[in-house]
């Protein structure tokens, strides 16, 4: 059995439709996250209020660093 690997080139997620489909994935991301309620978050999500204070930072600057 032959394995061929294939690899995509880093132009194709840098095309203009790749960027829009990724900045409107992300803000439909954010706009779940912001109306699910955090106590119904498992509490190994850095959005649930037990990690607040995670790595010395609260968790809103905390997530705007991963970004």
């Amino acid at each position: 059995m032959t394995i061929i690997k294939r690899t995509v080139p880093q132009a194709v997620f840098d095309t203009p439709s790749a960027l829009k489909a990724a900045r409107l994935g992300h803000e439909d991301a954010c706009r779940e996250l912001a109306a699910t309620h955090v106590h119904l978050l498992d509490s190994g999500n850095p959005n649930h209020p037990i990690n607040d204070g995670i790595f010395g930072y609260e968790t809103k600057a905390f997530l705007v660093r991963q970004y």
